[in-house]
């Protein structure tokens, strides 16, 4: 892992990426205390192949690696979630501890782009809020969270994406993700060595705009230059918001000029511009 796991807070969660020896990301994931041990949140597309790998150096400690597949996600967000939550927990976490764990449930708090909670819990227990919510709540499936994680600026790796960017190519720099500092782990020297000799020339960003369909992480985007397009980046993830407009994640040039346009591959109707992250780039 990219994070020093030893200096990790029990009321907090981690952004942290899991490489291979080239420094290229397998998966990003979050990680925090829980129980007697660590649990972590990462994309069901990447699971298999991310514990799989990990697996191969547990076999020199007394570990356990596993899927949790009892486990059902519930993200709560807009601008009563603290308070509709309130009425079912006793504690609700913050900027400060970012995690909290009651009963068989954990909670996590995100700040952006819009206060926001992820509950890890039951099955039975997200039923029960489910049935207690729907009076009061709007239900979407997780393709409103991903427009969420999109906007925040937080990487969202799938298995098409698997072991082709290092951590810095995503922004993970920005969530504290990357120790420098800790000891060896599997690709460090490819991630120190990009910070530290200022190599790293792509970036994350955020793009809104019209296509004539939802991208697939397939699908190359391309950047006018003058009166023509240039294939470019690679497309993290896409998603279709409610007023029709499709927001995207993208890895791109780090060096991009704020104003410049995109379209998807040879779709000449459609137009693609920058939005602002959240957080000020640094390399």
């Amino acid at each position: 892992m990219t994070i020093d796991i030893c200096s990790m807070e029990r009321t907090r969660y981690y952004f942290a990426a899991h490489c291979n020896a080239q420094g290229k990301m397998w998966s990003n994931l979050c990680l925090f205390h829980h129980r007697q041990g660590y649990s972590y949140l990462l994309r069901r597309s990447v699971c298999e192949q991310q514990i799989s790998e990990l697996k191969k150096y547990a076999i020199f400690s007394k570990v356990t690696i596993i899927p949790d597949n009892n486990i059902a996600l519930l993200g709560i967000a807009g601008v009563d979630a603290r308070f509709v939550l309130s009425n079912f927990f006793n504690l609700l976490p913050n900027a400060k501890t970012s995690m909290i764990e009651e009963d068989e449930t954990v909670i996590l708090w995100f700040s952006e782009p819009k206060e926001r909670f992820l509950l890890a819990t039951t099955f039975i227990k997200a039923q029960q809020l489910k049935d207690k919510l729907i009076a009061v709540a709007q239900f979407n499936n997780s393709n409103q969270w991903v427009a969420l994680d999109i906007e925040a600026g937080i990487p969202i790796i799938d298995s098409p994406n698997s072991a082709k960017l290092i951590p810095q190519a995503t922004n993970l720099q920005m969530f504290n993700a990357i120790s420098f500092k800790k000891g060896c782990y599997i690709g460090q020297e490819i991630v120190t060595r990009t910070k530290f000799r200022g190599t790293n020339k792509h970036a994350l960003y955020w793009l809104l705009g019209k296509c004539s369909l939802v991208p697939k992480l397939t699908d190359s985007m391309e950047l006018q230059i003058g009166s023509k397009w240039r294939k470019t980046g690679i497309i993290l993830s896409a998603v279709k918001l409610e007023d029709g407009n499709i927001s995207a994640q993208v890895v791109l040039n780090n060096n991009l000029k704020p104003d410049s346009i995109f379209r998807l591959n040879d779709d000449n109707e459609g137009k693609f511009t920058i939005q602002t992250l959240p957080y000020s780039m640094i390399q």
